[in-house]
């Protein structure tokens, strides 16, 4: 694939998007001359770019974005269609070979790019796109429609987990599809203590340690799992590791806890390391969308490099995964059940081993190498 030219296309700062910088850094090992068109989210006037030897991201700052006395409804199309129009210009500046889109809200522009340039293009749904958490019947029915629309002009199609593929295959239409989990980049030597949570939060050697990761919002379980803790067995300790619109209000509510401690975000190369002190890794998420009740949620694969058996909810592609690796235990997502499950880890009643060099396969290197096959491919035809 030297000399072709990809082209990466997100709603989202892709600076920040692990996900996406790791799929780029994937074209970019095959010879491809690799850029990336996403927005700012600084606050600024200028319109930012990385720079790199491996590829070039510009980040598109949305004037639209300032335009608080509009409805937000409307504030949100003229940030889409500025968006749009943008991407636009900057793609006129290169001619991709491949275009990559990132979610739904960059399909239309990579359609349209696509038939300007004579593109083949991949369309990466990071979610089940219809059908998802904070979205209402009117805008999944609206994405849907898109989808089906432009579905005719997708060469490959990206998931992030079995079930969704076959939602995609099953609803929309046959087509070349890849799964590309969201497993993380592990570091090959170990730079934090194995006793790294005990010691920072001043936890005792005979509690297990608990560590939730992911954001602080709703739909992630994560109040109902304050509460068991706040409630529940004294021999545990519950460390969240995350950021969100509810952090600040779940850490006044865990004010009166001696056993809940909230971790500051770092790095997303750092995560894997972090979750290694702990005992047990928290993977319990709301059944509240398709795209919730079919994820493989990247806190998983975290836990799951890191050595630490998890605790999850039971559903179809988490479940199945988690009872073929003995990875862990899966449960309701309700307060009895979570409580029981802690009782019999505390314990000791359950036992588990996890081998990481035995689930290379759901490693990022095997993700990687499908990926690297899905392009020529796509490229070839």
């Amino acid at each position: 694939m030297k000399n072709k030219v990809f082209l990466h296309i997100s709603h989202t700062d892709i600076n920040v998007d692990s996900r996406i910088l790791k799929e780029m850094k994937v074209a970019y090992d095959v010879g491809a001359a690799v850029y990336g068109v996403g927005i700012s989210e600084r606050k600024q006037n200028t319109t930012p770019s990385h720079g790199s030897e491996e590829f070039s991201i510009e980040s598109i700052v949305l004037s639209s974005r300032k335009m608080t006395f509009l409805p937000a409804v409307v504030r949100h199309i003229f940030s889409l269609i500025e968006f749009y129009i943008k991407t636009l210009i900057s793609a006129g500046k290169i001619k991709p070979d491949l275009i990559h889109c990132n979610d739904i809200l960059a399909l239309p522009i990579g359609v349209l790019i696509k038939l300007i340039k004579g593109s083949k293009l991949v369309y990466d749904a990071h979610e089940l796109e219809s059908n998802k958490n904070g979205q209402s019947r009117f805008e999944g029915g609206l994405v849907l429609f898109i989808e089906k629309r432009l579905w005719r002009f997708v060469d490959a199609l990206l998931v992030v987990s079995p079930s969704i593929g076959t939602w995609y295959q099953q609803n929309i239409g046959k087509k070349q599809t890849l799964v590309v989990l969201n497993s993380p980049l592990i570091e090959k030597h170990s730079r934090v203590d194995s006793s790294y949570l005990r010691h920072k939060f001043g936890i005792a050697e005979d509690k297990k340690i608990f560590i939730y990761i992911g954001m602080v919002m709703s739909g992630r379980g994560i109040e109902l799992i304050v509460d068991v803790f706040k409630k529940g067995n004294t021999n545990t300790a519950l460390v969240v590791l995350g950021d969100g619109d509810m952090l600040d209000a779940l850490k006044r509510k865990s004010v009166s806890a001696q056993n809940i401690f909230f971790h500051e975000r770092v790095p997303h190369e750092q995560v894997v390391e972090v979750a290694k002190s702990a005992d047990f890794g928290l993977c319990l998420i709301e059944n509240i969308s398709l795209s919730d009740f079919y994820s493989l949620p990247n806190k998983l694969f975290e836990y799951i490099f890191a050595g630490v058996p998890v605790l999850a909810s039971n559903f179809p592609d988490i479940s199945f995964l988690v009872n073929k690796h003995n990875l862990g235990l899966c449960v309701e997502l309700d307060a009895e059940s979570i409580s029981q499950a802690m009782t019999r880890i505390c314990d000791n009643e359950l036992k588990f081993s996890i081998n990481t060099n035995s689930l290379e396969t759901y490693g990022w290197d095997a993700q990687a190498n499908k990926l690297k096959a899905l392009y020529a491919r796509v490229l070839e035809n």
